[in-house]
Order: structure tokens, then C-alpha cells, then sequence
């Protein structure tokens, strides 16, 4: 999906914003903006926005020296969300369809998202699960979905953001429940980039004990596969059906012709054009469908 066009503005006030916050200097932020901007306009049209951004965000390490920016963030949201892992199991053992509540809480979690939102509490979370909760599913492409894992053996699942990486690991415990049979891959980013999921988020929150936890072996907040690591791809292509957490990994693999499945919450302008909906709407819908 070449969406780096109509993310340019969204992209650039990001990068102003973390240049206020970490480049104190005006001649330094000078400098940056200066040099963001040139990637801008040298970027391939065929590139994605989260290319852009890991551009962007290599640049800032550069400048600052640091490595991860979104670190505490991070581990706040990862240890938050633990302690609200009885709440959501309480939740499901009073669900009509386990199965269906578990996604749409994982579907939920997306809302953790700092790199599309600037400010997210925990109320905004706790709000937007019951909203989940109480929206309509596609029912054929959920029993789509449960068809596939059950007749499936490789299951990739594209991890996005922290905070949200503890709902999948909900929804991923409710998959090994249901279809022991199947081999789960979590994926996670190779480097740190925005509040993106690495691995060691991964094996913080437990991710490990239902999952293999596999690094793509970049740092784009996204799943590009002209970037991703051989380990990566290997598992991308051997795996029977992917499921697909966050706009990220939407905005750089949508329209790749593979067994997606797509989950995440609806974040900006662009999206809700391209899916006639509102903002924070849940969007569910198969890479066949795009």
C-alpha cells in the first residue's frame, strides 16, 4: 500500500514533535528537520510510511544518542496492562464466545499506539475494550478465520505496539486453548522504533510460553518485506495464515497477495476514507478483501 504520499504531513509533525523533545538546541532542530526533509523528498514513491519513519527515526538516534525513545512508555503500559490480565480473564470466562472476545480485546489493545496518537490513558484502554466489545464482527470472515486455524499448522502473528502486546498475548493463550495443534510465531520489531514491540517486550509480558517469538530483523514500525530478515521471510512464507495486529503492518503489507488477516483500530484520516468509518472504528478484514 504506497501511502508514504498521504502520510508526509503526519510524518513530519511527528518528527517536529520529538525534535521539541529531545533536541533542545534550535540549530540542532534545524538541522534535523533539514535533514528529515530530505528524505522526504528522496523517498521512493513505492515506499511505504513506516519506511519513512524508521528513515526518520535513524536520524534522531543519530542526533540524540539514544536508542530506544518510547522505553519507559513502554514498560508503564507492558506492567499496566499485566495487572489488568485477571479483569480480562474474568471478562472471557463470562463470554458467550470466548474465542471472539479475546480478539476483539487484542483488537482493542491497538489503540496503544504513540507514533498515530500523541496522548492515550488508561481510561481511553479500558473505554475502548467495552466499545470493542459491544461492536459487530464479520461473521463470515471470523468463521473464515477458525476454519483456517483448524485446518492449519503455522500460525505468524505480527506483533505491533506495547501495552497491546499483552492482550495478544490473551488472545494468542485462546488460540493454543482452541487449536492445540497449531505452531504460533510471534513477531516482533528488530530494533526499537516509536512503542513498537521488541523482543525483549515479548518476553517480558510471557509472550513465550504459547508462542515462538521471532524478530523481523528491522527497525520499521511495520512488516516490510524488502527489509525483513531471511529468519523472517522463512517463517512469512511457510506459515499457512498470518494475522496481522496494527495499521503498520497493514500500511506495508496490504495488497502482497498472502493469507492476511488484518486487525486494528481505524487511527487517522487516510483510514477512515479508505474504510468509510469513524475514527477508533475496529477494522477486521482478510488481505483478499483490500
Amino acid at each position: 500500500m504506497n501511502t508514504h504520499v498521504d502520510c508526509i504531513a503526519c510524518v513530519i509533525n511527528k518528527a517536529n514533535q520529538l525534535a521539541d523533545k529531545y533536541l533542545k538546541d534550535k540549530h540542532q532542530k534545524y538541522n534535523f528537520m533539514n535533514k528529515v526533509l530530505r528524505e522526504v523528498v528522496d523517498i521512493e514513491y513505492a515506499r511505504t510510511a513506516p519506511f519513512l519513519v524508521a528513515k526518520v527515526m535513524r536520524i534522531l538516534k543519530k542526533e540524540t544518542g539514544i536508542n530506544d525513545f518510547y522505553k519507559e512508555e513502554k514498560k508503564l503500559f507492558n506492567e499496566k496492562l499485566l495487572s489488568m490480565e485477571k479483569q480480562i480473564e474474568e471478562i472471557l470466562k463470562d463470554s458467550d464466545d470466548r474465542f471472539m472476545t479475546a480478539l476483539k480485546i487484542a483488537q482493542a489493545g491497538n489503540i496503544i499506539d504513540f507514533g498515530a496518537l500523541d496522548e492515550i490513558s488508561f481510561d481511553l484502554v479500558k473505554e475502548l475494550i467495552y466499545k470493542t466489545l459491544e461492536s459487530d464482527l464479520d461473521e463470515e470472515l471470523y468463521n473464515k478465520l477458525k476454519n483456517e486455524l483448524n485446518s492449519g499448522k503455522i500460525l505468524l502473528y505480527l506483533g505491533d505496539n506495547a501495552g497491546e502486546i499483552v492482550f495478544d498475548k490473551i488472545f494468542i493463550k485462546e488460540i493454543k486453548r482452541e487449536y492445540p495443534h497449531v505452531e504460533i510465531f510471534f513477531a516482533v520489531r528488530g530494533e526499537p522504533v516509536l512503542n513498537d514491540i521488541n523482543e525483549e517486550d515479548a518476553y517480558n509480558v510471557g509472550i513465550d510460553k504459547y508462542a515462538h517469538i521471532l524478530s523481523n530483523g528491522t527497525d520499521l514500525p511495520g512488516t516490510d518485506l524488502l527489509e525483513v530478515s531471511d529468519e523472517f521471510k522463512e517463517i512469512f512464507e511457510r506459515a499457512d495464515l498470518i494475522l496481522s495486529k496494527g495499521q503498520g503492518n497493514f500500511e506495508s503489507l496490504s495488497e502482497c497477495g498472502e493469507n492476511i488477516y488484518y486487525l486494528f483500530l481505524c487511527k487517522c484520516n487516510l483510514f477512515m476514507e479508505k474504510f468509510k468509518c469513524k475514527k477508533l472504528s475496529n477494522i477486521f478484514v482478510h488481505e483478499s478483501n483490500i
